[in-house]
């Protein structure tokens, strides 16, 4: 990995990226528990988070649990745009998918997807497996320019982003009865590494602040 270069930019606008990125993916979790709890026919176990967003009456507080997430993409992406690191194409290429993220789970939560029966959940699918390949690559790319700014992390994310990965196809072969719970396993995990960097963000700009 070549040497980290830090842009001229506010650190103001860092630390919100960061607070903006940890408050985002609290705010989808919370949404997803929250929606499942007030549901009467939604279970966390057996449904999944696409059950609980595709129709009822609580399927609005998911929607808008999605679009926090987006947000948090989206500042983690311009927060860690600050961090460059010479002639490394890796770290260019995940800036590039963390938008991807961004406009496919956006486009996630404003499709209906079961509003047309005969294109709505194909579509949807589609968007699912271009989350479950842009994801764990992304964390690839991103690990070793993470690496270079918080020391010994790159080994450990490219074993999460590998291991996520692996684990991602699992899904479409789990049993429906046990479908809801796996996927917000996945989902949590990716919950966590958006949160990671966003604490990044935020630590790393305090301390050169």
């Amino acid at each position: 990995m070549a040497h980290h270069i830090e842009a001229k930019e506010p650190i103001w606008l860092v630390q919100g990226c960061g607070l903006v990125g940890m408050i985002g993916c609290a705010a989808a979790l919370i949404a997803d528990l929250l929606g499942v709890r007030l549901s009467d026919h939604i279970g966390l176990v057996s449904d999944t988070i696409s059950n609980l967003a595709a129709g009822g009456r609580w399927d609005w507080l998911m929607d808008y649990g999605l679009y926090a997430f987006v947000l948090a993409v989206l500042a983690v992406a311009l927060g860690t745009s600050r961090w460059r690191f010479d002639s490394d194409w890796q770290w260019a290429a995940g800036q590039v998918l963390l938008i991807v993220i961004a406009a496919d789970i956006f486009a996630i939560a404003a499709y209906e997807a079961y509003s047309n029966p005969q294109a709505g959940p194909q579509l949807h699918y589609k968007f699912v497996y271009l989350l479950g390949i842009a994801f764990p690559l992304m964390a690839w790319l991103t690990s070793g320019g993470l690496g270079s700014v918080s020391g010994r992390m790159r080994t450990p994310l490219r074993v999460f982003a590998v291991g996520w990965a692996l684990a991602g196809p699992v899904l479409f072969v789990m049993p429906t009865a046990w479908d809801g719970l796996y996927e917000r396993v996945l989902a949590l995990l990716m919950l966590a590494w958006f949160a990671l960097v966003a604490w990044l963000l935020w630590q790393h700009s305090r301390s050169h602040a």
